[in-house]
């Protein structure tokens, strides 16, 4: 036999052991499937994230889930191939204050709802008075009957409307969310702003939590640059006459701070 024939066969060969084990690994993964789907479920393991943020907790979800079995079952001793999972992930992703869902269960007879739920970084006031959260991304959510996030909030000449996952459109609306993004990156501004109000004129005025003055920001540009710049006068300049010195900072103009007692 010369060397072309035994590099063939040894090719064929190779073919067919290769069939045999994707042949075997197909049936034991559908074998395995087919074992999985008649195991009954033995427990729920419920994960919100994150953990500080409250809008969701194990009760709520089982209630969300229990909408989703057929009428009369308890999800506890119920075949897992009778549970679909797909449907719960999809109206656990649908609901208003969730980010993300994740429904799987596994070999132990278990099934898992991981929530991520979205993070508000403001609480948007219209000018009638209409509330609601917008979380990092700019989408919009309606507050909770059951749980308050401590973000700054934004009141005055407001006029965007609530659309239920629907994200900030209006001039001002991204005016005033610009801000409260870069805020919400800075640890020493979360801490200290907890109030963006918009005049009459379009420009940004922030209330400091502590002292009795506010900061004449402007509109967004130059976000960082002002900060910057009300930073180093908070350094310099407060530490020495303390923060009850003026009525207001006005970091609207190039390279200065204009201040009023």
């Amino acid at each position: 036999m010369n060397l072309k024939a035994k590099i063939a066969i040894k090719k064929v060969v190779n073919a067919a052991v290769w069939v045999v084990l994707i042949g075997f690994a197909i049936f034991a993964l559908a074998f395995s499937n087919k074992q999985a789907s008649t195991l009954p479920c033995a427990k729920v393991n419920v994960r919100v994230f994150p953990a500080e943020i409250g809008f969701y907790n194990r009760q709520k979800i089982l209630e969300q889930l229990r909408k989703d079995l057929p009428a009369g079952k308890k999800v506890i001793g119920m075949p897992l191939g009778e549970i679909n999972i797909q449907q719960i992930e999809e109206h656990l992703s649908q609901l208003d204050h969730v980010e993300h869902a994740e429904v799987f269960a596994d070999m132990q007879g278990e099934l898992n709802l991981h929530l991520q739920q979205r993070r508000p970084i403001l609480r948007m006031f219209r000018y009638d008075g209409t509330q609601f959260y917008v979380d990092q991304f700019g989408i919009k959510m309606p507050l909770s009957d059951h749980f308050t996030c401590r973000v700054p909030i934004a009141n005055g000449n407001i006029f965007e409307r609530l659309e239920n996952g629907d994200t900030v459109y209006s001039f001002v609306g991204n005016e005033v969310f610009k801000i409260a993004s870069y805020v919400d990156k800075q640890p020493f501004y979360k801490a200290l702003i907890e109030q963006i109000f918009v005049n009459a004129d379009n420009d940004m005025v922030l209330v400091p939590k502590i002292g009795n003055h506010v900061i004449i920001f402007g509109d967004a540009n130059q976000i960082e640059i002002k900060f910057k710049k009300l930073l180093a006068f908070y350094r310099e300049g407060m530490n020495r006459i303390g923060w009850s010195a003026y009525k207001s900072i006005d970091v609207r103009f190039d390279g200065q701070v204009i201040c009023k007692k």
